[in-house]
């Protein structure tokens, strides 16, 4: 959401270097596992908490998590309670939220993080909301050198920096920019509860014709678009650079308007394209499985 830091204040050094927020959730079970893991390899000295509102469930996914994470403190902090958001905030050099749905229980953190200065990261996918925060806090974090980073799940570190770093390749060896790229995925497993509950959300909060804005996520005065260019694909179509058949991919609506936000912020250029697919194969099979 921030992208320059001209004048952040100074900050002492807080009580953690990261505190997990929603370490009890689906998500926040595995990143507790994730990041003792890391720690014990790469960062023995990292000063760590695992956050949310019931301690005995963060106990219990610090206990799963092994010895690795025995260093990790509780922080008991629900999310209609400011002042407890307001000390997690204050202790934290990074927050790293899991804890979704982001629009029924994110802002008040995001709130508490742009008011002291802590940085913040999370995994949502509602762009409506991730909107609402930009229109919020992006001056503000841009100006006091805050960084707000949300989507930073498989919704959209993959489309995000691939997009960025096929442009950095294309300008590297060819001395021009990309015009269009276009991703093209296969998946495989189910779907969390959590993901489906910000799915529900978005649909019950009446955020269904945001959801259609190609542009939702691009700065105030980034151009004028034809959003019938860069629609989201609805029939399937035989693509000749794949060879493949390819289908609506179900993360696009979202990845491909944090793709064109960077594109806007980063100067891609006024003609840049992007879009995303499910690749579901070739032949007769491909083409049926994209119906």
């Amino acid at each position: 959401m921030s992208e320059t830091a001209p004048s952040r204040p100074q900050m002492r050094r807080r009580k953690f270097d990261i505190v997990l927020y929603g370490a009890s959730g689906f998500v926040g079970r595995q990143t507790v596992a994730y990041l003792a893991a890391q720690a014990r390899k790469h960062a023995p000295g990292l000063r760590w908490a695992l956050a949310g509102r019931n301690p005995d469930k963060l106990s219990q996914s610090r206990k799963a998590a092994g010895r690795a994470a025995a260093q990790a403190e509780i922080v008991v902090a629900p999310v209609d309670d400011a002042a407890a958001l307001a000390g997690l905030a204050r202790s934290a050099a990074v927050v790293l939220s899991t804890a979704g749905p982001f629009a029924l229980s994110g802002s008040a953190l995001v709130q508490a993080c742009v008011d002291n200065g802590t940085h913040y990261v999370d995994i949502t996918g509602e762009t409506p909301w991730v909107r609402q925060m930009i229109d919020r806090h992006h001056a503000r974090a841009a100006q006091e050198g805050t960084r707000i980073i949300p989507c930073c799940g498989f919704d959209s570190v993959p489309s995000d920096l691939g997009a960025w770093m096929l442009m950095q390749a294309m300008q590297q060896r060819h001395g021009v920019p990309c015009v269009d790229i276009k991703a093209a995925f296969t998946m495989r497993g189910g779907v969390n509860g959590g993901t489906l509950a910000s799915a529900m959300n978005l649909m019950d909060s009446g955020s269904a014709q945001a959801l259609k804005d190609p542009f939702l996520l691009d700065p105030d005065g980034a151009g004028s678009h034809d959003a019938r260019d860069h629609a989201d694909p609805v029939l399937p179509v035989f693509d000749g650079d794949f060879q493949a058949w390819l289908g609506p991919f179900v993360m696009g609506p979202v990845n491909t308007r944090v793709v064109r936000r960077s594109a806007a912020l980063l100067g891609y250029g006024g003609n840049f394209h992007y879009q995303e697919y499910q690749r579901v194969g070739g032949g007769l099979v491909g083409g049926a499985a994209a119906l």
